[in-house]
């Protein structure tokens, strides 16, 4: 492990509501001087009542326009300009927002402690999460027939043939543009390990095809190669994992709540790669666009440029320690977070603080 000193880096460091099963709730969004909500240049301060809010998801969508989701503060969407913020006044059913997607139509999709949400540019819609008639199948898998109307969206992912997959606290669900199907519910799925995918916190489509899932509770690491599902990772040997992302040579790597940074190259899984403490995890990962392997740790941030793991820490001159990766936006820049709604920008060079 190399701790990063501060001449060689001196410029890095220079710094719920009611739902139907047949319809939707919709909640109109103003514009011009009706505005739901003013822009601001930085993300405002705190407006709930929990100190330690911060952001924790995001994406850049096909306009341009950065969106991030927030434990306990709802929505920001920034153009380059200004931050807007979206709440439950606004037509979201929960301020504690865990997944953003984009789809390929343009839409919006939010996933909270809740439920499911989608902003078309115009207005948000609460979209239950039910299931048709024809497709409800009573498997050994679930006992009721329909999910539970607060059913936490952790993770969302559109795969290449459009549909989107949701990882729910009931299970893993698809939606296909008209209808929702559990996934384990299809007959045709060789489910040989008995796998429940229930607190699924992140899904990925590798460059194969295949879908991975990482699991919160007991059952590690899975993926789906089109006609099997498998789990391949043990959860004893990785336990709660938050990502996974695939890197430019197609390695995977797991954020994981207790086991550090684990790394997959389709043989062999190293766990704790990097020989941090126990109790010493990463909440979230992503690979900048030199390849660079970023993530949080609890001695500070850290980065891998593929031979030296490195630790920026206060000591070095950092902002604060608790950064975690948020974001890799269009323009190669990356998004970090911390408590209390901080939120900065590195443009390579630069730490830059976006907040109040």
């Amino acid at each position: 492990m190399h701790y990063i000193h501060r001449p060689i880096y001196s410029l890095l460091l220079a710094l719920t509501l009611l739902t139907s099963c047949n319809g939707q709730i919709k909640t109109e969004f103003k514009k011009g001087k009706d505005s739901i909500s003013i822009g601001q240049t930085k993300i405002s301060k705190l407006q709930g009542i929990n100190k330690d809010a911060s952001i924790g998801n995001g994406i850049h969508d096909k306009d341009g326009n950065i969106w991030f989701g927030s434990y306990g503060e709802g929505l920001y969407k920034y153009d380059g300009k200004l931050f807007v913020r979206f709440s439950m006044e606004q037509g979201l059913n929960s301020n504690i927002i865990y997944s953003i997607l984009q789809d390929e139509t343009g839409n919006i999709w939010i996933g909270t402690n809740k439920g499911l949400n989608r902003f078309d540019g115009n207005k948000f819609n609460i979209i239950p999460i039910v299931l048709s008639n024809n497709n409800i199948y009573h498997t050994n898998n679930y006992n009721n027939a329909n999910p539970p109307i607060d059913n936490a969206v952790w993770s969302m992912m559109q795969d290449r043939n459009g549909t989107i997959w949701l990882g729910t606290d009931d299970g893993v669900y698809c939606y296909n543009g008209k209808e929702f199907t559990r996934f384990l519910d299809n007959q045709t799925v060789i489910n040989k390990d008995s796998l429940k995918l229930k607190g699924i916190f992140s899904i990925l489509e590798t460059k194969n095809g295949n879908i991975w899932f990482t699991e919160c509770a007991s059952e590690g690491i899975s993926s789906f190669d089109g006609k099997t599902l498998s789990n391949i990772i043990p959860y004893k040997e990785i336990r709660r994992t938050d990502r996974v992302i695939e890197d430019q040579q197609s390695n995977l790597w797991f954020a994981t709540a207790f086991k550090g940074i684990g790394k997959y190259d389709g043989k062999t899984f190293t766990q704790n790669i990097f020989r941090q403490k126990e109790t010493n995890g990463s909440y979230n990962i992503l690979e900048d666009t030199k390849g660079n392997i970023w993530f949080d740790t609890q001695d500070g941030l850290g980065f891998y440029d593929g031979k030296t793991f490195n630790i920026l820490t206060e000591k070095d001159g950092m902002i604060v320690k608790d950064f975690i990766p948020v974001l890799l936006d269009k323009s190669g820049n990356l998004w970090f977070s911390s408590k209390g709604m901080k939120l900065y920008k590195y443009d390579g060079k630069t730490f830059i603080d976006f907040s109040e």
